[in-house]
Order: structure tokens, then C-alpha cells, then sequence
């Protein structure tokens, strides 16, 4: 189920939740609407909430039963890696991307980690905007990381440093 909103009507009060396999339906929809060149399948989500606690955690934003976006993080040693960060587009830009962020970001300094690492779309600007105003820098490119052969900049994370 998508939301609708007026981009103009004022910014809901989101619901964070640990992901739930019900949340699976509307995650798809989600996926397939913020990364068209690669969304993730019903199928990858199960696999990843089955990761769920011991190494990693999902977390979902909802608004009146509605899934508005979630995020999830992987740990792997002493890193943390951002596996996906994905906004319903009615909710593109209101801060909830950045509110998902903000709390696996400090899931992964509670466990401990040093660093966190992500792969973004070289030319996904927002998400890059987004990532860097929090203190992420390049780390690197992977060329032909996504299908289509786009390449993926590598972005760090020193959690010890970051506020």
C-alpha cells in the first residue's frame, strides 16, 4: 500500500518500528519505486529480516498503518554496512530518510562498530547529499555495480566521529 501526500501538508509524525515480515508487500512496492534499475525481491527481503537480531536490523517508519520508508543495516566484524535506505516518493525530502538514517546509524555505534560503510548509485544525488551532510566520504567506485553497468561510489562512515 503507498501513501499520497500533499508535499505541502506538514510532515507526519512517523512511527519508527523494528521491520516486520508484514511490512513485506508494501517494502516491495517501496523498492521497486525508489531503485527501478535493481529493486529488491520479496524473496531478499525475508533473507534479510531473518538476519535480524543478532546481525542486522531493519527498521520501518509508518504513518497511520501506512509503510512510509525503512532502512537496514548489516554488521559484519567491527563494520557496520547500509544494506538499504528507501522513502515512499510521496515522503521523498521531509526529513524521513534522514530520521532512518539517524537511527540505524546509532544501532551500529550501541553494537559497537567503527565504521560504516554503504554503496550508493553514482548519480543518485539526493541519497549522496543526504549521506554526506551526516560525515560519510568516498572511499571508492565499484564499476559496474548496478545492472546496467552504472557504477557504485563507496561511501565511509568513522562512527567514532560522527555526532
Amino acid at each position: 500500500m503507498s501513501a499520497t501526500r500533499d508535499p505541502q501538508a506538514p510532515k507526519p509524525d512517523w512511527l519508527l518500528r523494528p521491520m516486520h515480515w508484514q511490512d513485506i508487500p508494501a517494502a516491495v512496492d517501496i523498492d521497486a519505486s525508489a531503485f527501478p534499475y535493481d529493486p529488491w525481491s520479496a524473496e531478499t527481503l525475508w533473507s534479510e529480516l531473518a538476519r535480524v537480531p543478532k546481525d542486522a536490523l531493519y527498521v520501518a517508519a509508518e504513518y497511520r498503518e501506512i509503510l512510509g520508508g525503512y532502512a537496514g543495516m548489516a554488521y559484519i566484524d567491527s563494520d557496520a554496512h547500509l544494506q538499504t535506505l528507501a522513502v515512499e516518493t510521496a515522503a521523498r525530502r521531509t526529513g524521513l530518510g534522514r530520521t532512518l538514517l539517524a537511527t540505524v546509524l546509532e544501532d551500529a555505534k550501541r553494537r559497537g562498530a567503527s565504521r560504516c560503510l554503504l554503496e550508493v548509485k553514482a548519480d543518485n544525488g539526493p541519497a549522496i547529499e543526504l549521506y554526506q551532510s551526516v560525515g560519510f566520504t568516498g572511499l571508492g567506485t565499484r564499476p559496474g555495480y548496478y545492472p546496467g553497468g552504472e557504477s557504485a561510489l563507496v561511501l565511509e562512515l568513522d562512527l567514532a566521529e560522527a555526532s
